[in-house]
């Protein structure tokens, strides 16, 4: 083209190329200027709704007016309809080449760093994220300007870059972790691509490496950069803390904007750097219950249908197997596909539990179990479950078929055994299921035993469909507390029976739904739905272990809970080891007043798994609620001796030491929580202890770091309310605490307009605030819809206490007493001080045993 006249623009010389298309220098013979001409690749211009997108996208980037952002003169086509950007040409080098010639000095840094991130922060006012930055597209002009190129071609080109095979290793190794999953993104994940960019500049390599793709992917995802590289630099530890800060796995916990990091970079000049804080900053008590080295494989052939093979290395897998499939990462697929992928890792996570029966030395950790902690590194599985093994890997949605890639993971010294690729058409997804489930049988060294087999075919589908459609409505039942999720799974399995008939999962999973839904919205409909199609499911296969565990659940629910203990039953016939068949068993047993067969049940799935902690967990929150302190306390004893780094153990046994009075016991472990998360629940749990220890300070301190951390909970903006309300002079805080708590609480009732819990907490926020017409309307729903739930039995006391209606407050506190709420806390409530020194009070609880 050197010499071509395209337009006004008389093509010199190519400046470059790269994934996003070739770049040349060009005079524009009308204003007699020099430019850089972009022409991008053909498929934008081939493709009508791409080259729409695109066009939308970089004249939004045109109005961009900053002088560390690269000037766009004009978007134009060709005559042959190829789509071309005129740039300003400047004379200098990229960062990708500077970096090439050496690491750079942390004044230079800095320098770089802050005109980029002022680039950023003037693009992020206009609501316009980058999504590419990376060394390539950073141009240090010979004055030392920096300037961003290629701003409004990022949005346009994620999609595709990610349906292609092979994404540039340059490109991946800049993504943020949202960005690899193919989740949302902010502005969040240009200040993750920052970070790297920074560390890069100060060390001469990118913080995340890998031989391929997937292997960079999993590194961003699931290692932390090393921050010893940085001894032996000039780099200051406050910079060091700005990029580790920028490198932050969770968004929440990164720079909420650009203009921090300009702030911590010190605009004023110089290569001072401002020190920041770090990130990492109800009266109801919370307690828990439960539901690299260098890669020994690479990718070699592909045969001629293109099929890419995996070779399996001998690293064996440790016995016993303790495993975690982890959440798959979305390549190309966009936010529609994201329900699949976590459909998948349910389906692949109950096939593989529905094997333990048959190797006594494998537990597998529930895929919801996983979700509802949201643990997304091996480490914190680890840590939480006390697991060996994990499986990672991604779920790619290319042109015509579906790469799904499992890396088998040594969880305790985070060493890739194993990993391998499958290559499904799309036109037959439903081959998806039982391929990587047979991959990992042998990656863990699992013989596929005839039994095996009947269990991997049981409750299949032959029609590819509704195969997706059942998996689709799983990923978004694991995710049901989403608004609309719970509709959307109705439609889902809906859309899977109409599809196969016979497909009894589906149906299964339409009861499940409706169960769901019925929790949500109380509706009797509901319930008579979800035991409707459960039972179709079960008149089409009574075999499977996971149909009579659902229709346990829902007659359980429904007050029958005779016959749940039969569909429990029924499925640990079918499989002895189900923990949600154990579950619902001791629960119906506890419903029914048998609390000696709750306990020999839970004790029954402790000793099929001795070494898994779950099952200590659930005996020790039994024990809790009925009141056995110390027999709790020993159980979650054991949950901490064998998952000492599970911050769950020790926030239960804080909980059980509060309920002791032993509160210096429950300090203590609640602060050991705290050190291996910071988790807003134990900082709620921390407040509440010193709430009724009388330390109104430290608790509003408490609370507040929850809210931090959390502010979308009216119990903890109610439980600030009320400290504040024991601080003289703090009242004003206290209101508008209150009003936080109301508008929290508000929203929560859009779910489910009918939750007792809320509606109760609801009326002792707007009696706080002298609201009496809406307080006492609220608490005669509350009371209407859950009289025998202990929380609205105690909120009750409080609302009718502050209404001046002493008897009818006598009455709440009893019952909730009489139901096992604890007496020691009600009796250290301030709120309540008048009503338990009431003679009437000490007469009628005098009989309750604690």
């Amino acid at each position: 083209m050197i010499g071509t006249i395209i337009s006004h623009y008389k093509i010199i010389e190519i400046l470059g190329e790269g994934g996003m298309g070739v770049v040349y220098k060009a005079e524009d013979l009308k204003l007699k200027r020099i430019v850089a001409l972009k022409f991008l690749p053909k498929n934008y211009s081939s493709n009508e709704e791409a080259k729409a997108r695109f066009i939308r996208e970089a004249q939004s980037a045109s109005a961009l007016d900053h002088p560390n952002i690269c000037t766009i003169h004009e978007i134009a086509e060709t005559d042959d309809g190829r789509l071309y950007i005129s740039m300003a040409y400047y004379d200098g080098e990229t960062l990708k080449d500077k970096i090439e010639k050496g690491a750079i000095g942390a004044e230079e840094v800095i320098k770089i760093s802050r005109q980029a991130a002022e680039g950023l922060n003037a693009a992020h006012k206009r609501g316009i994220i980058h999504r590419d930055v990376k060394p390539a597209n950073i141009f240090i002009v010979n004055d030392g300007t920096v300037k961003i190129l290629d701003f409004g071609l990022a949005k346009s080109a994620a999609k595709d870059q990610l349906t292609q095979i092979g994404t540039t290793i340059g490109t991946c190794a800049y993504m943020s972790p949202e960005q690899a999953k193919g989740d949302d993104v902010d502005a969040r994940t240009d200040i993750w691509s920052l970070g790297v960019v920074m560390y890069e500049m100060i060390i001469g390599v990118r913080p995340f490496q890998g031989d391929y793709e997937q292997a960079i992917i999993y590194s961003i995802l699931n290692e932390e950069p090393d921050r010893g590289c940085f001894t032996g630099t000039d780099c200051p530890p406050e910079l060091a803390d700005i990029i580790f800060n920028c490198l932050k796995k969770d968004k929440d916990k990164r720079y909420n904007s650009v203009s921090e990091i300009i702030n911590d970079l010190n605009p004023a000049g110089g290569s001072s750097i401002k020190k920041r804080p770090s990130f990492n900053t109800k009266r109801q008590l919370t307690v828990y219950g439960v539901f690299l080295v260098v890669f020994l494989l690479l990718f070699l052939l592909m045969n001629g249908k293109g099929f890419l093979n995996s070779i399996f290395n001998a690293v064996p897998s440790p016995s016993p197997k303790h495993l975690a499939i982890m959440p798959l990462n979305n390549i190309g697929g966009g936010p529609d596909k994201k329900a699949f992928c976590s459909g998948l890792v349910e389906t692949l996570s109950s096939k593989l539990t529905q094997i333990e029966q048959f190797h006594g030395s494998l537990w597998v950790v529930p895929a919801g179990e996983v979700m509802q902690n949201k643990i997304t590194t091996v480490s914190d599985a680890n840590k939480m479950y006390g697991i060996n093994l994990a499986v990672t890997g991604s779920l790619q949605f290319l042109m015509d078929h579906y790469r799904l890639t499992l890396n088998l993971i040594d969880a305790e010294n985070m060493k890739q055994l194993n990993s391998s690729i499958i290559d499904i058409p799309s036109t037959n997804i439903i081959a998806f299921q039982d391929k990587a489930v047979i991959k990992l049988l042998e990656m863990l060294h699992i013989q596929l035993q005839p039994q095996l087999r009947d269990v991997l075919d049981g409750g299949n589908t032959s029609v590819p469909d509704a195969y997706e459609y059942y998996v689709q409505g799983r990923g978004k039942l694991l995710n049901y507390e989403t608004p609309g999720n719970i509709e959307e799974a109705i439609r889902l399995f809906k859309l899977s029976t109409e599809k196969d008939s016979g497909y009894a999962l589906a149906y299964a999973g339409l009861g499940e739904a409706y169960w769901r839904n019925y929790n949500m919205n109380k509706k009797n409909e509901s319930a008579t739905l979800a035991v409707k199609w459960a039972d179709k499911a079960f008149s089409l296969d009574s075999s499977l272990a996971p149909i009579n565990v659902t229709l346990g659940i829902i007659y359980s629910g429904t007050g029958k809970h005779n016959i749940a203990v039969h569909y429990f039953k029924r499925a640990l016939s079918i499989d002895p080891y189900d923990a949600g068949a154990f579950m619902g068993l001791a629960s119906a047993y506890e419903n029914l007043g048998d609390l000696t067969g709750a306990e020999v049940t839970y004790k029954k799935a402790i000793n099929l798994k001795p070494d898994f902690w779950a099952g200590y967990n659930n005996l020790g929150v039994f024990y809790c609620v009925n009141g056995k302190y110390d027999e709790a306390v020993e159980q979650f004893k054991k949950v901490i001796k064998l998952t000492p780094d599970n911050p769950r153990g020790y926030s239960n046994l804080g909980a059980i030491y509060y309920y002791q009075e032993r509160w210096s016991d429950a300090r203590e472990m609640f602060e050991k929580a705290l050190k291996l998360d910071k988790s807003y629940t134990t900082y709620s749990n921390l407040g509440t202890l010193y709430y009724i220890e009388g330390n109104y300070y430290k608790s509003v301190e408490m609370f507040e770091h929850a809210l931090k951390i959390n502010d979308d909970d009216y119990l903890i903006w109610g439980n600030l309310a009320g400290a504040y309300e024991q601080i003289e002079g703090k009242r004003k805080e206290a209101e508008a605490a209150y009003k936080n708590a109301i508008k929290r609480a508000e929203t929560t009732l859009k779910i489910n307009a009918n939750d007792p819990e809320v509606l109760s907490s609801l009326a002792g926020f707007y009696i706080e605030l002298r609201d009496t017409a809406n307080t006492v309307m609220l608490i005669n729903k509350a009371v209407e819809k859950g009289s025998q739930n202990l929380s609205v039995m105690y909120n009750a006391a409080v609302v009718y206490e502050h209404l001046g209606d002493r008897d009818k407050a006598l009455k709440w506190i009893v019952n909730a007493i009489k139901n096992g709420y604890s007496r020691s806390e009600i009796e250290h409530q301030p709120e309540l001080k008048n009503l338990t020194e009431d003679a009437r009070y000490k007469a009628m609880t005098a009989g309750i045993k604690d």
